[in-house]
């Protein structure tokens, strides 16, 4: 056997330490996105996706995630990259031509894989996941450098082949059991809530609509199938929450919802049920907010971004950010926060966030996933 004809078997070379740093890097990735998929689909709380991972509508992982390839038998499809990454540093590290041979052929399965699936992502999907796209680029670097470097003949070793099959099918039956289990507690869970919904008093939709809308999918409010009135505080910390939230909803659903913000600051500066001003910047706030609805929604989001650092002079300083004057005097905004207010007594609202989806009143926050659930039964 010529060694120099093989990629592994001369040490830790260049070439070698390469691949290591390749193997390594398609391990790492796939275990953050193995990572994202248990957020995603089986969420602690509100959040389900990190913005390394979504960084917009077409650059999401969240659509290859959900999608019918997003696992493989029950198993996260991410999980086999993690299998795939350790096989090539184990490959690098063991002084073996059989486990080089098996690699390489595994390489090229995996490599085909990945051509196949960012297909399906831009074609079916329209969209590109960032980090899937990471590992396809190591992914073909590393068969690459063993293609290029590696002549050893191209076959399966029974002695390597077998052993791996074994543990990989050993992990992956234990990734699917955690997904399985996982799974039937969430629609268990998923079906409780809707129950709950369903069951909740119909106060009808707000008497009055808000012109201050975070997505509309019709030109009255009243025509969407889903229709949601968030009644919010900037200061509101799980009121943030909720304007997160809206975010993945609003991407799913947006052609059959209208989403509007009813100003519900607790201050009793604009405020006359407070006794005291829980929140003392919130009325200025909503003040800002509401100071011109073509940029409401951009407000809306940098004041949430921001809850931290609200202040009367930060408040001031944003109003000059967004090119705005006379927000904190202006009347007839005045008005419309103290009408949403009012409107807030035919749900008997007692706190922030309360959204009222087609009537019914929630208070407080449900997860995202169970959320979506409800939602897709209004449409059907």
């Amino acid at each position: 056997m010529n060694e120099n004809k093989s990629l592994t078997l001369n040490g830790l070379n260049l070439q070698n330490f390469l691949f290591l740093l390749l193997s390594f890097g398609m391990m790492g990735v796939s275990l953050y996105l193995t990572n994202h998929y248990f957020q995603t689909m089986f969420p602690d709380g509100l959040a389900q996706s990190s913005s390394l991972c979504d960084i917009s509508d077409y650059f999401s992982c969240d659509k290859t995630t959900r999608s019918i390839f997003g696992t493989i038998l029950g198993v996260p499809t991410s999980f086999f990259g993690v299998l795939l990454g350790l096989m090539g540093m184990i490959t690098s590290l063991t002084n073996s031509a059989a486990i080089e041979r098996n690699t390489k052929l595994f390489f090229i399965v995996n490599a085909l894989g990945c051509l196949f699936l960012l297909g399906y992502s831009l074609i079916s999907l329209g969209s590109l996941c960032p980090m899937c796209t990471a590992y396809y680029v190591f992914s073909f670097a590393a068969l690459a450098l063993l293609l290029k470097y590696s002549k050893l003949g191209n076959r399966f070793e029974p002695q390597v082949f077998v052993p791996f099959s074994v543990a990989m099918l050993i992990l992956s039956g234990i990734i699917g059991y955690q997904v399985s289990s996982k799974s039937e507690k969430n629609v268990q869970l998923t079906n409780s809530y809707i129950k709950q919904f369903e069951a909740l008093k119909d106060y009808g939709d707000p008497t009055i609509e808000s012109p201050f809308k975070l997505h509309a999918a019709t030109e009255k409010f009243a025509d969407a199938p889903i229709r949601i009135s968030v009644f919010s505080d900037f200061q509101c910390p799980y009121c943030q929450k909720v304007g997160e939230q809206m975010i993945p909803i609003i991407a799913e659903f947006k052609e059959n919802i209208n989403i509007q913000y009813m100003f519900y600051p607790l201050d009793k500066s604009c405020n006359e049920k407070m006794e005291g001003s829980m929140h003392a910047y919130a009325c200025q706030a909503a003040y800002l907010a509401a100071c011109d609805k073509d940029k409401f929604v951009a407000v809306h989001d940098y004041i949430f971004e921001n809850q931290s650092s609200i202040s009367a002079e930060n408040l001031k300083l944003w109003e000059e950010k967004f090119e705005l004057s006379g927000c904190f005097d202006n009347e007839v905004n005045k008005a419309h926060i103290q009408q949403t207010m009012k409107t807030g007594a035919q749900f008997g609202l007692r706190s922030t966030p309360t959204i009222i989806i087609n009537g019914k009143k929630i208070e407080g926050l449900i997860p995202t996933i169970h959320l979506r659930e409800i939602l897709k039964t209004l449409i059907k």
